[in-house]
């Protein structure tokens, strides 16, 4: 057990997360999808890192999942979102954590999507960072990311996250909230099957590209598969769909750790 404590804050503090708040949040379908952050899919959890999918589902929706990072315990995390049609647009509010009682991370999420012609909607996401050290203190921070999707034509959507755009940084040292630069391309080409490419740009780190393919078989299940070329990752993922309810899992793989989890649930509550 001290032994993976000390492994999960050795990674916290190592390259492998180089950063405080480089564990962004992913939907199980979208990490799944090659740990996607552009939310095609219409994901509820989606639309935390990418707000201008807010418009783009049903009017009143929550959803939440647990999962593991390397499969470690002490890099378990936990995400909670909700979304509401108003008449200014669609509002969303998300919470997450991560890490454990030596290291933990926190963030509250407000955010406002709005369909601006049939082909283009928009989104704006403001973003409260907690962190906290044992033996060390806590600190906080504000970021606040803007996205867009575009219907090219019938088959083919654009979309682009500008995420943490105001330069954040937290602590007394100035350490830099990552930034991310993210563009995506979804291609469907028959009602049931869709591939998508997406690019993503850490403004410090080098960009990757990351590839997934979404296959709805029956109304009651979805699979999703995808690959990451930067870590090497492969990624899967399983959404049931019952009822109203719905249950996803995903799983991503690491070439030298071990395979990271999530599971979560969806409950659209009106159309």
């Amino acid at each position: 057990m001290y032994r993976k404590k000390y492994l999960a804050f050795f990674l916290c503090a190592t390259g492998v997360l180089p950063a405080a708040f480089e564990h962004t949040l992913f939907s199980p379908m979208n990490a799944g999808l090659g740990l996607s952050y552009v939310n095609f899919n219409r994901s509820i959890l989606g639309m935390i890192m990418d707000p201008a999918s807010l418009p783009r589902g049903n009017k009143l929706k929550f959803a939440g999942q647990i999962g593991r990072k390397f499969n470690l315990k002490p890099l378990s995390h936990h995400s909670f979102a909700g979304g509401l049609a108003t008449r200014w647009g669609h509002l969303g509010m998300g919470i997450q954590s991560f890490g454990m009682k030596q290291y933990a991370e926190s963030t509250i999420s407000i955010m406002l999507g709005k369909q601006l012609k049939q082909y283009l909607s928009g989104g704006l996401a403001v973003n409260i960072y907690s962190l906290s050290v044992s033996d060390y203190g806590s600190a906080a921070s504000v970021g606040i990311s803007l996205a867009w999707h575009v219907d090219l034509n019938d088959r083919i959507q654009w979309g682009t996250i500008l995420h943490n755009i105001n330069k954040p940084t937290v602590g007394a040292a100035k350490d830099a909230l990552p930034q991310l630069i993210v563009t995506a391309l979804s291609f469907n080409p028959t009602k049931n099957i869709s591939a998508q490419l997406e690019w993503e740009q850490d403004t410090i780190y080098k960009g990757q590209l990351k590839a997934g393919f979404s296959f709805t078989p029956g109304k009651w299940v979805t699979i999703h598969t995808g690959f990451v070329s930067g870590t090497g990752q492969a990624t899967g993922a399983i959404g049931l769909n019952l009822y109203q309810f719905k249950l996803n899992y995903a799983m991503a793989n690491h070439p030298h750790l071990g395979p990271s989890h999530w599971m979560g649930f969806n409950i659209p509550l009106g159309k």
